[in-house]
């Protein structure tokens, strides 16, 4: 009888380290899901602030490119697509391109130099 009960006990805490143990296993398998939730969104970001920086700074590169083309047409420079004797009007940014037309008047030479002021 003694044995019988003995071995009940034993029985009874088996089964219970057994469920302890099985929750632990849950409890660690839920951390590890939760971390890699949280490293996934910390990765992403990081992808998405990296990925707006480098549209930024292309954006910054391609405003400066048509500051500096256009500063070169107003002082007459020459390039390769365009010769300029005057101020440059109308200039747009499109694509990564600078487009722009040269002021056929002092009166709007003047104007699109006020509209630079700042600007270069």
């Amino acid at each position: 009888m003694v044995s019988r009960i003995l071995l009940w006990v034993v029985s009874c805490v088996f089964v219970m380290l057994c469920l302890l143990a099985a929750e632990v296993a849950v409890v660690v398998g839920l951390l590890a899901s939760e971390v890699a939730v949280v490293a996934g969104s910390l990765a992403f970001e990081v992808a998405v602030v990296a990925g707006s920086l480098a549209s930024e700074v292309a954006v910054a590169s391609v405003v400066a490119v048509a500051s500096v083309v256009a500063v070169a047409a107003a002082a007459g420079s020459a390039s390769d697509s365009m010769t300029t004797s005057g101020s440059m009007t109308g200039g747009m940014v499109a694509g990564g391109s600078v487009v722009a037309r040269v002021a056929a008047d002092p009166g709007e030479r003047a104007a699109c130099a006020k509209s630079h002021q700042g600007l270069c």
